[in-house]
């Protein structure tokens, strides 16, 4: 018991350390607050104008896909939905950092330190869950101001969507940042996964709509049986035996994602 308690302590300690270096950086919360609020704005100000519905529609083709058919909302909800997939891919800015951290000897210094692997990675992750949840707060808010979005479902289960959703994706940074030396591979890396994944996961357009070979594509991804439940959730009210399915694979994912990333991760 003693144990535990110095662990899950020790873990506190090491999250609030990741906290309070994420507020130091007027960068980083510049670019992950206001950068999002601005392109929430921009949607709902699209939308007002009647102009979401065609650029939705040029989406929609350069897709090689038709509008017609498409269920699980308006545009304004799956631009919705793209930008907050957009925000719980965590390991946009996590991998880069990673790498320079253990390019400048950051890492190898704390190495030396009696902090562990695991605590070190999960302190990440739930500073990265946080601000996730702060942020994905806020644009609800833009949305049920301006009356552009209703969410009909639970909130308590967006928010577990979330979470699952960002542990998976903060584990599959640790892992991407193993595989590259310097931050410039890790941008370019992160940049060739994570924006075909974005495109194809169903968070700006149905999976179901797509072409047969990108449907296939697709399902390789974890963050589409995130975007899934997560929209059903917001505009059907769907509950958690209704998404049991996609929210398995993507436990699985998040399960097998951070036992790789603890085994492999590397201080120097």
């Amino acid at each position: 018991m003693l144990k535990l308690t110095r662990q899950t302590g020790g873990l506190v300690h090491q999250a609030a350390v990741e906290v309070k270096l994420f507020w130091r950086s007027r960068q980083a919360v510049y670019l992950n607050f206001l950068v999002p609020m601005m392109g929430m704005a921009l949607f709902v100000y699209l939308n007002r104008e009647g102009m979401l519905d065609r650029v939705f529609g040029l989406l929609a083709r350069s897709l090689g896909a038709p509008q017609e058919g498409v269920s699980q909302g308006s545009p304004m909800v799956f631009m919705t939905v793209g930008l907050i997939t957009y925000i719980t891919s965590a390991f946009e800015g996590l991998v880069p950092h990673l790498v320079r951290q253990r390019a400048s000897g950051i890492l190898k210094r704390l190495g030396g330190t009696p902090l562990k692997k695991r605590t070190f990675l999960l302190a990440k992750a739930l500073n990265a869950s946080l601000l996730v949840l702060i942020e994905v707060a806020l644009i609800f808010a833009v949305g049920l101001v301006s009356s552009d979005i209703t969410v009909v479902g639970s909130w308590w289960l967006l928010a577990a969507i979330l979470l699952l959703g960002t542990f998976t994706m903060a584990a599959l940074g640790f892992i991407l940042s193993n595989l590259t030396s310097s931050p410039d591979g890790a941008v370019a890396a992160v940049h060739a996964i994570y924006i075909p994944m974005l495109l194809l996961c169903g968070a700006f357009y149905p999976v179901e709509a797509l072409p047969k070979a990108l449907r296939v594509v697709a399902r390789v991804f974890p963050l589409t049986y995130f975007a899934g439940p997560f929209r059903s959730v917001v505009v059907e009210g769907t509950d958690l035996a209704a998404n049991s399915s996609d929210l398995l694979i993507l436990l699985g994912w998040m399960a097998g994602s951070w036992i790789v990333a603890i085994k492999t991760f590397r201080w120097e």
